[in-house]
């Protein structure tokens, strides 16, 4: 007994230690909508999502620029020098000479079969594919912490009930004890409540690391520094009115249907597709494309005859320039069945995109249809378990009265007190449950909003 008070005892003081570390500073206090906002804010996934969104505006913002030419300007300066042959002394001279030059070039594709066009149509595209995968990922993100904290008001739940449970036991260990020295009860039941308190003493560790562990997953999906004091504050949902909804499972699938962003994404994906085919397509089609160019010239020696005459800088660039402007048609007649092949493979990627579609719509008819038996179960369980935990009381009420006038065993009151810790937690997980399963048909209809708090 005092061995077993001993434990107890140094459990109590490591839980208040750690209380007193993670108190060190003053923890901060976070609802389950303050939980939603900071995950919206600083979710790492959730931000990888809007980069994508940003680099695809910018890649959009890039297929734009086939419509203006491309300009490219150049100059060069070089020295020529060593021997050379002069022809009219017949004689190797030391030579050398300075050249300068200026150059300028612009072209524009006219057309290319309409490659540039779905290009710019696929760039669009996937801006709003990628814009309804961040506003799905916002959800997705709404979602965890909806789990996170269902799983942390249950295990909160679950050690409630273990630290009841454990008081209880230690208080039919002291009676025990008392009937033991007494002469009214053999030894051996003072052996065996002892194991069953060490038992529930174990149960209330394992709670208590429960909850540590769920807070750190919390604190992973919000991004919050791991050693910093935080007190994650649980609504009580047993005070909220559990009123049942008569859902229509075909109703719902139709919502998903029209709301899923998911699903607008893959259908923009086999629109991506198609411009792909369109684009390969274009390797087939003649190409057009306009071009003009002007450039001079300057050296330092301007021909040799009569001795070599020397022109200046500004005449030579005057005199030495060069425009030209042209327009270029080509047909493709043979590229090693590049096209053919680009083709190929693009209706390869509209097929897989169909089927991509396909698998999605089936994959959210699938979860709608679990989601919608599981909040049947549920709300069965509710009513079963409600009856569960009345039976239980009365039953370890009835336990306690037989055992202290010695009209049953130990066992049997045992039992009745397992019996009734298991239908406590039983009606705990079906209350949670029933209420985070409406929230649950929300996500995979694609209604859940996470602009609005979860709890008002």
């Amino acid at each position: 007994m005092i061995a077993l008070i001993r434990r107890v005892s140094l459990l109590s003081c490591a839980v208040l230690l750690a209380a007193g570390l993670a108190g060190a500073q003053t923890p901060q206090t976070i609802t389950i909508n303050d939980a939603v906002r900071i995950a919206l804010d600083q979710n790492y996934q959730l931000k990888v999502s809007a980069n994508t969104v940003r680099q695809q505006e910018i890649n959009l913002r890039g297929s734009k620029y086939f419509l203006i030419p491309s300009v490219n300007f150049g100059s060069n300066a070089g020295r020529n020098f060593g021997l050379s042959f002069d022809q009219t002394t017949g004689s190797v001279v030391n030579y050398s000479s300075d050249r300068f030059g200026l150059s300028t070039s612009a072209s524009l594709q006219v057309f290319s079969g309409f490659r540039e066009w779905a290009t710019l149509k696929q760039a669009r595209l996937r801006v709003t594919g990628t814009g309804l995968d961040h506003e799905r990922q916002r959800q997705l993100v709404v979602f965890q912490v909806m789990d996170q904290y269902l799983s942390l008001i249950q295990a909160q739940s679950q050690l409630t009930i273990q630290e009841e449970n454990l008081d209880a036991q230690l208080q039919l260990l002291a009676q025990i004890q008392e009937f033991v020295n007494a002469g009214a009860r053999p030894v051996s039941d003072l052996f065996q409540q002892q194991a069953t308190a060490a038992n529930a003493e174990l149960s209330l560790l394992d709670a208590q690391r429960s909850i540590e562990s769920v807070e750190n997953r919390l604190i992973q999906t919000l991004q919050l520094d791991p050693f910093g004091g935080y007190e994650f504050m649980v609504p009580d949902l047993t005070e909220l009115e559990l009123i049942p909804e008569d859902y229509d499972v075909e109703a719902l699938v139709r919502t998903a249907f029209e709301r899923r962003m998911d699903l607008r994404a893959q259908e923009a994906e086999i629109d991506i597709s198609a411009q792909g085919i369109r684009m390969a397509r274009g390797g087939w089609m003649p190409r057009i494309s306009l071009s003009a160019s002007a450039g001079t010239n300057y050296s330092s020696v301007q021909g040799f005859a009569g001795g070599g005459q020397t022109v200046p800088f500004s005449t030579q660039l005057e005199n030495n320039r060069s425009e030209s402007v042209g327009i270029n048609f080509s047909i493709p007649i043979l590229d090693n069945f590049a096209t053919r092949t680009a083709m190929q493979n693009a209706r390869v990627s509209y097929s897989n995109a169909q089927l991509g579609l396909e698998n999605l719509r089936q994959t959210i008819r699938l979860n709608v249809r679990q989601a919608y038996l599981d909040y049947l179960r549920d709300e069965k369980y509710l009513d079963v378990t409600e009856k569960q935990l009345a039976a239980a009381e009365q039953a370890l009420e009835a336990a306690n009265e037989r055992y202290n006038v010695g009209s049953s065993t130990l066992v049997e009151l045992a039992q009745a007190q397992s019996n009734f810790v298991a239908a406590a937690s039983n009606r705990v997980v079906a209350i949670n449950s029933f209420f985070f399963r409406k929230l649950l048909i929300d996500y995979y209809i694609g209604v859940l909003d996470p602009g609005q708090p979860l709890f008002e």
